[in-house]
């Protein structure tokens, strides 16, 4: 190491970084702007010409690392395992730089200049990109977006996660983040982001690790909360199994959950065997069990899309509603079950015993039915209609939901003696019938406005 020729013992020479390193930031960006200026803003497209040229470079590499058959089968096992671990890396930095790439045009808002989704522009740009794994690289976008979960989009863009990785935990995230506060949700995606980042975990156990996350959300929400938590995690998800067939997953408060199961045990998917006159059999029903319990799902619902409002023409699925009954508050008293002894919370019971395909079993105190529910419970399509034309659409305050989003809604609860009536009724979208049930809120109709006492 040689010293500088004037200075002392042990000073040693200095070169032109070291000066440079010395420089604060606004030095160091007023020694840049210099050097810009003599290069007459050569240096400014710097990045932009860095990216070009590594993309060129890149795709003249793997021209020549391109074989055909023939060529590959000349290929050693040792050679061949360690050039697909070899491409299996490349496409983790690819998709790093793909992703990097898709946050800017996010930020700059180039999507938006074409009004289409980020996913829609990042197909009309890259149509070789499948919807799937654009709409991945959109789910590690949005995740960027807050800073709880901007580790995430971190992850993949210094390749430690690839996107199809960060996708599933920033879709978990997405679905809990209505139930947790932002400390908890920068440690949950602190958590699935290192489980994602482990190459030894393969996707179908960081699954699981996503979903633990989900379970012990529900398990930790304090008893007040758990309703809220639930209804924040209800879900229905959609994976193509194979050509012709599409696996469809549904995560339900028990309130639903309890309608859903009375449907899947009611006579709909009991067996049906091919009988004569006489009542005997002549042809026995093959179906299984779990095709059964689909057919009758299918039936509900072509029922209800097919007529809405039209009196079902055979068997229906009635679920049975046995709820405790608060006579001096008007109100369910404690959690309700049905037939299958399914758990429904008591806010949950008085919404399901007001608008869904539910027959309510009110109970006394001690275990005496009070009341069955009635055939005139729900409104009757000509009613429907005139709650359309009255209302608009959800009745309540600051709400914009079209009346074919809504539910006909017992001003007075159906359980407290409310009436089916036009002017005892008012339209409410899932959403608010849910809070108002929940809220125990009421209101007052007058002539053709409805005032919410709040």
């Amino acid at each position: 190491m040689s010293t500088a020729g004037g200075g002392g013992a042990g000073e040693v020479d200095e070169g032109p970084l070291d000066e440079i390193d010395r420089l604060d930031a606004v030095a160091y960006e007023a020694f840049m702007a210099e050097v810009y200026d003599l290069l007459e803003g050569r240096g400014r497209d710097l990045p932009a010409r860095e990216l070009h040229d590594g993309l060129v470079q890149a795709r003249s590499a793997l021209g020549r690392a391109a074989l055909r058959a023939e060529e590959a089968v000349t290929v050693l096992d040792d050679a061949l395992v360690d050039a697909i671990e070899s491409v299996g890396r490349l496409a983790t930095q690819l998709g790093a730089v793909g992703f990097t790439l898709a946050r800017e045009a996010a930020a700059r808002g180039l999507h938006q200049d074409l009004a289409l989704s980020l996913t829609d522009w990042l197909r009309a740009r890259c149509p070789w990109l499948s919807t799937q794994d654009a709409a991945q690289i959109t789910d590690v976008v949005r995740a960027c977006e807050s800073p709880a979960t901007a580790q995430i989009g971190d992850a993949v863009r210094d390749g430690s996660v690839p996107v199809h990785r960060a996708a599933l935990v920033a879709r978990t995230m997405r679905r809990l983040e209505g139930s947790l506060d932002i400390d908890q949700r920068e440690a949950y995606a602190r958590i699935a982001t290192r489980a994602a980042a482990r190459r030894d975990l393969p996707d179908k156990d960081l699954a699981r690790v996503c979903h633990q996350l989900v379970e012990d959300l529900l398990h930790e929400a304090r008893p007040g909360e758990l309703e809220r938590t639930a209804h924040e995690l209800r879900s229905v998800t959609t994976r193509r199994v194979g050509p012709g067939l599409t696996r469809v997953t549904i995560d339900a408060p028990d309130g639903v959950a309890a309608t859903i199961n009375g449907v899947l045990t009611s006579a709909l998917a009991a067996p049906a065997p091919v009988k004569d006159a006489q009542g005997q059999v002549l042809e026995p029903d093959t179906r299984t069990p779990a095709q059964r319990r689909f057919d009758a799902l299918a039936t509900t619902i072509h029922r209800g899309i097919g007529n809405p409002g039209a009196p079902p023409s055979t068997a229906r699925a009635t679920v049975l509603l046995v709820i405790p009954f608060d006579p001096e508050r008007g109100v369910p008293s404690g959690p309700a079950t049905t037939a299958t002894g399914d758990y429904v919370p008591p806010r949950q019971a008085g919404e399901l015993a007001c608008s869904a395909d539910v027959t309510p079993v009110w109970l006394s105190a001690d275990g005496a039915p009070l009341a069955m529910g009635r055939d005139a419970r729900y409104a009757t399509p000509a009613q429907w209609k005139a709650l359309a034309v009255r209302d608009q659409g959800c009745s309540f305050p600051g709400c914009s939901a079209l009346p074919q989003w809504c539910d006909s809604h017992h001003v007075d609860h159906w359980a407290r003696g409310g009436q089916t009536d036009v002017d005892r009724m008012t339209l409410l979208c899932g959403r608010h019938h849910t809070h108002v049930h929940q809220h125990d809120l009421t209101a007052t109709v007058t002539g053709g406005s409805v005032t919410w006492h709040l």
